[in-house]
């Protein structure tokens, strides 16, 4: 399938959801690199993973539950927003906002549904530590309706799935480029089948992918001005931040500055720039009734940051919420030394695309699907024009001229004359292609290709 079709027009499903829209201040992406990955996050909770008999834990079926009282576990923090007049100000008019932090138990659930909470999940013990619970934890900034929905999840908490053996090195961070791998990437210390699980890692911080503030101080920020309410949820955004920050542990926080951020601004790294660098987006955790991906959260693993990009991707990320961790696992067999690649954008879009994405994380891919037949010299310029007419051919032959692959080889002709500044066979092409989706879609389809009157 050609790159790029399942971003267009037809190749979207619109989702659409009947809980009510919380009001959100969004700060425009502008020069923001996007999340990676870059798809859209659904609301419903993902199921779990095939077994793999090589893997353990993966066959637990009993919930690991919480035995220690809930007064001896890390409290949640509400986060109180208070806006009114500076008093140190000189000027009239100028307004501030101040946070406080109250502290409420870890099984705490009547919250407002959309009120923004601090809390740890799973669950753990104040003087918890990484050497008690090699599992980890991971410290969330996430609404009451979310954290209700984590611990309703069935046999949540789960202990992680592992490989019985480790199946991945952390690369040479000495002998990394600044561009083409900015990161020490990961390696595979055997060869791998796909479906294998390589490893889990819970998150150690995990935020709503956009700017939010609650419900109930967005309604106070309605009597400010446009310019105003995006000052004052700026604000109120980094404060809230540093205050899920403040929950990591002294070693954690170390290792959370020492990750990669695009954003640096005369060598200081600020927690948003991290979390956009290094954040992936987490499937199975997105608030209902949220458009334009408003509900979504992206979560911020020491390990899989160390992740490079390829735009041929060697593995893939699944969020298991049952245990609360991202699982990696292979695509397609992998040879011991290769290194693990994912994809930080949407990897259909065409190459043009793709590199000006990648362009917002500093990054310049030199995998196969980049280096492509218009700039590689040792290829014909039609190659990828035979192909498409040997699959013409084919499934002409077996009458699936309505194969939506038909559709796609006729946009890969069109697009190939384009390249190579054909316009009379591109039109042609085009003409060919705009009959078809006349065809399949009706009058007004195809409208951007030039085709005869119907």
């Amino acid at each position: 399938m050609k790159r790029g079709f399942l971003n267009s027009a037809k190749g979207k499903q619109a989702i659409s959801t009947q809980a009510p829209q919380a009001p959100n201040v969004q700060e425009k992406n502008g020069d923001q690199p996007p999340l990676h990955p870059t798809e859209s996050s659904p609301a419903s909770v993902s199921a779990p993973v095939a077994s793999n008999k090589n893997d353990i834990n993966e066959n637990e079926t009993k919930s690991i539950q919480l035995e220690q009282n809930p007064d001896d576990c890390k409290k949640d923090q509400r986060i109180v927003h208070h806006l009114g007049p500076n008093s140190d100000s000189p000027e009239k008019d100028i307004w501030t906002a101040n946070q406080l932090i109250e502290d409420a138990p870890s099984d705490m659930l009547d919250y407002e549904l959309h009120e923004l909470i601090c809390s740890t999940q799973p669950a753990q013990l104040t003087n918890a530590t990484r050497e008690t619970n090699p599992d980890g934890w991971t410290e969330c900034l996430l609404t009451g309706l979310m954290k209700q929905t984590i611990l309703e999840t069935p046999l949540f908490p789960q202990p992680l799935s592992q490989p019985n053996h480790s199946r991945h090195r952390v690369g040479d961070a000495s002998h990394k480029s600044t561009t083409l791998k900015p990161l020490p990437g990961l390696y595979a210390t055997q060869e791998l089948d796909m479906g294998d699980l390589i490893l889990s890692e819970r998150p150690i911080l995990i935020v709503p992918a956009m700017m939010r503030v609650g419900e109930t101080f967005y309604q106070t920020l309605s009597e400010l001005t446009q310019r105003e309410r995006l000052d004052v949820a700026r604000n109120q955004w980094q404060k809230a931040l540093e205050t899920v920050f403040a929950r990591l542990s002294k070693e954690d926080q170390k290792e959370f500055w020492s990750l990669r951020d695009v954003h640096e601004k005369d060598g200081k790294k600020r927690i948003d720039g991290i979390v956009k660098t290094n954040g992936f987006a987490i499937l199975g955790l997105a608030d209902p009734g949220l458009k334009d991906n408003l509900g979504a959260y992206t979560g911020v693993c020491l390990v899989l940051s160390q992740l490079n990009h390829s735009c041929r991707p060697n593995v893939e990320r699944y969020w298991d919420m049952p245990s609360f961790s991202m699982q990696l696992r292979a695509t397609r067999r992998i040879a011991k030394d290769e290194e693990l690649t994912v994809s930080f954008i949407n990897q259909f879009e065409p190459y043009a695309v793709r590199k000006k994405d990648l362009s917002l994380f500093d990054i310049v891919c030199s995998c196969q699907s980049c280096k492509n037949w218009i700039k590689e010299v040792s290829l014909p310029g039609d190659q990828l024009i035979k192909r498409a007419l040997v699959q013409i051919s084919l499934l002409e032959d077996d009458g699936l001229e309505n194969s939506p692959y038909y559709q796609d080889c006729l946009t890969t002709i069109m697009v190939c004359y384009v390249a190579l500044g054909d316009a009379k066979m591109a039109m042609r092409w085009g003409k060919k292609l705009g009959k078809w989706e006349l065809c399949k879609f009706g009058p007004g389809s195809g409208a951007d290709y030039e085709r005869s009157e119907r």
